[in-house]
C-alpha cells in the first residue's frame, strides 16, 4: 500500500505500493554543492529533485529543513511533515559512579579538563573553527584539552586541512585529540565528564548531539546557524560560526564562570523534555494512517 524510503535514494523504476513516503532529513548536498565533485552534484541534484517529485509525501525533522527543501527544490510545503527527532532521555542519564568515571577515564586516556565534540570531521562541521579558537585559548588555560569523538577517517568529503592544522601547530599537537571509535555505552559518561559541549556546525538538518550533551550535564556552546537554535532554544550559549573571537570568548567565560555553566546545565535539562521518541512515532504513524 505504501512505500517508504528513509533516504532521498527513492526507486526510480515504477513500483506496486499505490502511495510513496520519503525522508529526507536536510538537504546539505543540496544547500553547499561547492564542496562536493562534479558526480556527487549530479547525483544529489538529479536524486533529491526525483524523490521529492514522486513522494505523495515528505518527512523532515526541522523547520529549517522544511524551508530549505522548499527553498532548493521548490516543492510544495504542503508536502512536507516535520517530526522533530527524539532523544533516548534514559540512554543518556543513565546514573553512574565515581569507579565508573575513572574507568572510562583511564580507558579512553582523558584529561582532568576537556572541551568537547562529538561527531564526524566533514566541512560542515566546522572544526577548524574549534580547533583555531582552542589554538588561542591555549597558553591562558595551560590545562584544558580538546576532544573530538569520532572517526578521524573513512569520509569521502573529510576536512583534511583540519589535521594539517593540528599537525603544524605545536599548541595543538599534543592536547587535540581524536577518540576513535567510542562504545555506545561510554558515550553518556564522556559527556558528563566534559568541561563543555562544543558544536560550532554552519549546517545541520537537526543537530542531535547537543541534546545529548544536555541530558548528560553538560554546558553547551553552539552555532546560531541553520537548525541548531530551533532545536537547542534558550539552553545554549550560541556563537558566530564564522568568528573564531566569538567561540574562544564563549568558552572562556563558560570555563571561568561556574554560575554560568551551571545555568546552562540547568537549562539544558529542561530542554531535552521537549524532545520525546513516543510524540515522534505517533506523528509517523498518524501520517502513514493517514495516507493509506
Amino acid at each position: 500500500d505504501l512505500f517508504w524510503s528513509p533516504h532521498y535514494n527513492v526507486p526510480l523504476l515504477p513500483i506496486r505500493a499505490k502511495k510513496r513516503l520519503v525522508t529526507i532529513p536536510d538537504v546539505f548536498h543540496l544547500a553547499h554543492l561547492d564542496l562536493l565533485s562534479l558526480s556527487q552534484k549530479f547525483y544529489a541534484w538529479f536524486m533529491t529533485n526525483i524523490a521529492v517529485r514522486i513522494a505523495d509525501r515528505i518527512i523532515t525533522i526541522s523547520e529549517f529543513s522544511s524551508s530549505e527543501i522548499h527553498r532548493l527544490t521548490k516543492t510544495d510545503p504542503q508536502k512536507v511533515e516535520i517530526i522533530p527527532l527524539g532523544l533516548n532521555k534514559v540512554f543518556f542519564q543513565k546514573s553512574h559512579n565515581e569507579n565508573r568515571s575513572q574507568q572510562i577515564k583511564s580507558k579512553y586516556h582523558l584529561p582532568d579538563k576537556f572541551l568537547l565534540f562529538v561527531g564526524n570531521v566533514k566541512p560542515n562541521k566546522n572544526l577548524k573553527l574549534l580547533v583555531n579558537a582552542f589554538s588561542d585559548l591555549s597558553e591562558d588555560f595551560s590545562d584544558l584539552n580538546l576532544l573530538i569523538a569520532g572517526k578521524k577517517d573513512g569520509f569521502i568529503n573529510a576536512d583534511d586541512d583540519l589535521f594539517n592544522t593540528i599537525e603544524q601547530n605545536p599548541r595543538l599537537k599534543n592536547r587535540v585529540r581524536f577518540s576513535g571509535y567510542i562504545d555506545a555505552d561510554d558515550l553518556p559518561i564522556i559527556y558528563s565528564l566534559a568541561t563543555i559541549f562544543v558544536f560550532p556546525s554552519f549546517y545541520e538538518g537537526f543537530g542531535f548531539p547537543p541534546l545529548e550533551a544536555m541530558a548528560c550535564g553538560c554546558p553547551v556552546i553552539a552555532s546560531d546557524a541553520a537548525s541548531i537554535p530551533e532545536v537547542c532554544g534558550d539552553a545554549a550559549y550560541y556563537i558566530n560560526p564564522s568568528d573564531v573571537s566569538s567561540l574562544a570568548n564563549a568558552i572562556r567565560e563558560i570555563v571561568s564562570d561556574k554560575s554560568l555553566a551551571d545555568k546552562l546545565i540547568c537549562l539544558g535539562y529542561e530542554r531535552v523534555t521537549h524532545f520525546d521518541w513516543k510524540v515522534s512515532q505517533d506523528k509517523f504513524l498518524w501520517l502513514i494512517q493517514s495516507m493509506i
